[in-house]
């Protein structure tokens, strides 16, 4: 493992058996670094390994074949794509009391920590409140305000807004980047590439192997503008609606100085073009 890495995968596989008798290969002789204060946007289709990423990187999945190596010490949290598949106690106090175990928190400490845990994700709500009373959405919410309790290390978070309403997925970016901002290093797993505006770099997978790993700009906009078609194109996924803009206006001969990918971003590249 590299010096200034936090993960490092090399060579991984795994397996898993099918009703056919033959092996489903998930991943396949994936090699890859996670560096300390890194946002990773993990892409790609439905099947193609990213949920079985998360779980590797978590140690939730184990490896058939290759290595996984962590730096000694390392707090890695996660937040999986089922919310329900989770949770290990029957209130958000539980979830976080487990979290903060090592801790050695007073009763009146962690009370406050509880409430403000669920504050910063937007759920006003009584830390006794029995999660299965909640909505799904909710119990996600609770899920993410858990991992981010700890201040982790690293962050894995499996298509962590995929049950949530616009309003509560922007919320949950914002507490995410604040956690960034402070040190945390970003494990972003979604379909939504939309999401990917705070990555400072896309893995994307197919069929259980990396096919791009690299910057944003590169991976929608391609190494070129004469590039005919773009990584995230070759890989068989839509590019969010601001990118699609810029290549449409790229195609109809304006040249944009930028390759935006925040909304931000297009508007300020767009109104240069109007100087």
């Amino acid at each position: 493992m590299s010096s200034s890495s936090f993960v490092a995968l090399h060579e991984a596989s795994v397996k898993y058996p099918t009703g056919s008798g033959a092996a489903h290969k998930a991943l396949s002789k994936v090699t890859l670094l996670i560096v300390p204060g890194e946002w990773v946007t993990v892409a790609g289709p439905n099947g193609s390994g990213k949920s079985t990423l998360a779980g590797v990187l978590l140690g939730t999945c184990r490896l058939t074949e290759g290595r996984i190596v962590r730096k000694e010490h390392l707090d890695i949290r996660g937040v999986l794509q089922h919310p329900e598949a989770q949770p290990i106690g029957d209130t958000p106090a539980e979830e976080l009391a487990f979290a903060l175990n090592d801790r050695h928190l007073s009763k009146e400490e962690l009370n406050r920590i509880q409430q403000q845990a669920l504050l910063r994700v937007g759920l006003d709500l009584s830390p006794e409140t029995p999660l299965n009373s909640l909505s799904g959405g909710q119990k996600q919410l609770v899920n993410i305000a858990t991992a981010l309790a700890t201040a982790p290390d690293v962050l894995v978070l499996d298509e962590p807004t995929a049950m949530l309403d616009p309003a509560a997925r922007e919320q949950v970016l914002r507490v995410v980047r604040q956690a960034h901002l402070q040190g945390t290093t970003v494990v972003w797993i979604t379909h939504r590439l939309e999401e990917a505006v705070h990555a400072s770099r896309i893995v994307a997978f197919q069929k259980g192997e990396v096919a791009f790993d690299g910057a944003p700009e590169t991976f929608f906009y391609g190494e070129a503008a004469s590039d005919s078609e773009t990584p995230c194109e070759r890989i068989g996924l839509d590019p969010p609606f601001v990118v699609q803009t810029a290549l449409h206006l790229r195609k109809k001969g304006l040249d944009l100085a930028a390759r935006p990918i925040s909304c931000d971003d297009l508007a300020k590249a767009v109104s240069r073009l109007c100087l």
